[in-house]
């Protein structure tokens, strides 16, 4: 193989993977800023929710960016502090925003019949 032609190789492997890394980096760095947490939807029998326990700060505004990334709908509530994002289809994502008043650990639910574990789709919203 000619110098030119590894040199070429090599670029363009370059270009993918830096291009790759690039939108990833960017996209964690804009949910870290942006948003306290990250949600992740899925149902029970492929991951349930992700994180299933959220920590958060009494009176400070939370932030959920919900993604559901399954091929069903699901929902979201938190009915103790009266939060709802109502339906999340697949795909699609949904941001949140509440001030929790109360200290306590709230459970948190999928709210549209997902699976025959849809019951267990269930986390924790604990409030510090």
């Amino acid at each position: 193989m000619r110098r030119n032609e590894f040199l070429a190789i090599v670029f363009v492997l370059l270009a993918t993977v830096g291009t790759i890394f690039s939108v990833f980096a960017i996209e964690k760095f804009r949910i870290k800023k942006f948003y306290t947490v990250e949600l992740i939807a899925r149902v029970p029998e492929h991951g349930n929710w992700y994180p299933r326990k959220i920590k958060v700060a009494q009176g400070k505004e939370v932030k959920l960016l919900i993604r559901n990334i399954d091929t069903v709908t699901h929902g979201f509530a938190i009915p103790d502090l009266q939060v709802s994002a109502g339906e999340i289809k697949a795909g699609e994502v949904k941001v949140v925003r509440f001030t929790p008043q109360k200290k306590g650990i709230f459970p948190f639910m999928c709210t549209v019949w997902c699976s025959d574990y849809h019951m267990e789709m269930r986390g924790e919203l604990i409030v510090e």
